[in-house]
């Protein structure tokens, strides 16, 4: 079976380098510093953006999380995950409440083993045709407030905070 890929990119290493850029060349009140070291902020800036690039993919084997297509960051089987849930991460801020949509697959001990935001993702309504095809879907989206270790692992999904849907 062939790979199904679903490219993705995430906004805060460049969003780092544009800050850092802004606030070096604020101080300094003139470019010399940038123009001294072009070359080496040039390819820093490129190596940054792309590795703001994630590419998940799928075949019959299971599921990969890279950076570039080049480093992997997790690979799963199927056999490891039990099933995958669509999940409104909901995190508390100055001002107000940030929902992330994201997916996790929760493997058997109840805990999530690979996360995929959905936001900025190309191609991935194809990828969740295939996943569909080898793995179970939880039936209802779940709504959990401040996931922060639950998103990586760290501790057991709860099950409670479900977001039904009509």
């Amino acid at each position: 079976m062939r790979d199904f890929k679903s490219i993705g990119f995430n906004f805060y290493p460049t969003l780092f380098l544009v800050f850092v850029l802004y606030a070096t060349t604020e101080r300094l009140s003139d470019f010399n510093f940038i123009l001294r070291f072009k070359y080496i902020i040039i390819s820093a800036s490129i190596l940054l953006i792309l590795f703001s690039v994630n590419i998940v993919k799928v075949n019959n084997q299971g599921i990969t999380k890279s950076l570039l297509g080049l480093i992997k960051i997790k690979q799963k089987s199927w056999r490891e995950i039990k099933f995958y849930a669509e999940v409104d991460e909901i995190y508390r801020g100055q001002y107000g409440n940030t929902i992330t949509p994201a997916l996790w697959f929760i493997d058997k001990n109840d805990k999530v083993c690979l996360r995929v935001q959905i936001k900025l993702r190309k191609n991935l309504s194809e990828v969740l045709r295939v996943i569909d095809k080898f793995e179970d879907k939880f039936e209802n989206k779940l709504s959990i407030k401040s996931p922060y270790f639950m998103k990586n692992g760290w501790t057991k999904v709860n099950y409670d905070n479900i977001k039904i849907e009509t």
